[in-house]
């Protein structure tokens, strides 16, 4: 389309200089405004960024919601290809048993969220002894 455009402005204005780099220039600013958003998510996948479409602290708020979780840290939320994010967390636990806490917090973030893989590690708060609490 670019090379037609350009022969048609030489037929019909003449400009047989400029027809061409600005038909080839045309052509790359088209390129560079149809692929920016595949740029922008390809850097955010390389660089691990928090996926734009995910809050990382409403993630946090969230997970400190549930029953017994005393303090979330090192929460990372990432892309590890187009549409498959990923999670880990760190959920400090105390007055309920650690694997149930895992259990809902493992849903929490499925269901809220929409991130099905997650690494999310529990540990014990105070009053727990192995794994266990009163």
């Amino acid at each position: 389309m670019g090379a037609i455009a350009a022969g048609v402005a030489i037929w019909a204005f003449g400009w047989r200089r400029w027809a061409d780099p600005a038909a080839s220039l045309a052509i790359a600013l088209l390129v560079v405004w149809s692929s920016w958003t595949l740029l922008l998510d390809s850097v955010g996948v390389l660089m691990e960024a928090t996926p734009r479409h995910i809050d990382a602290g409403r993630v946090k708020e969230a997970i400190a919601e549930v029953d017994g979780v005393e303090e979330v840290h090192d929460l990372h939320v990432w892309t590890i290809t187009s549409g498959f994010e990923s999670l880990s967390v760190h959920a400090r636990v105390a007055g309920r048993d650690r694997d149930e806490a895992l259990g809902e917090v493992r849903e929490l973030v499925r269901e809220r969220f929409g991130i099905a893989h997650s690494t999310i590690q529990i540990e014990e708060g105070e009053g727990c002894d192995a794994g266990r609490c009163d």
